[in-house]
């Protein structure tokens, strides 16, 4: 699974998540399996930035799509149940307006 790390930039409230810690060679959003399925994953790290710019504003939205995302919505929850990958019976419950973060 990679590892994915979002900023938000302090000066126009945008956020984005970039692989900071791709699972494989050539792995990346349109790739890696880990974000296709809706398995429990780790929360990611958060960090507000003054330095990093932003892909929309800063770079005028010319950005790798395969290595960065901007991030609309977050959402967080809760799953109870013996398998963490999905393959047993459990419950999941899901807060916020939509099923974990939105990534466009």
């Amino acid at each position: 699974m990679c590892t994915v790390t979002f900023f938000q930039q302090k000066s126009c409230k945008h956020t984005w998540a970039i692989i900071s810690t791709p699972c494989g060679p050539y792995m990346n959003f349109d790739t890696c399996p880990s974000f296709c399925g809706s398995g429990i994953k780790k929360t990611p790290s958060f960090y507000k930035t003054k330095s990093r710019p932003c892909p929309r504003c800063d770079l005028g939205g010319l950005y790798d799509r395969r290595a960065v995302r901007m991030v609309e919505r977050m959402g967080w929850g809760m799953h109870w149940g013996l398998d963490p990958e999905g393959g047993d019976w459990a419950v999941e419950v899901r807060m916020g307006e939509t099923r974990g973060c939105v990534i466009l």
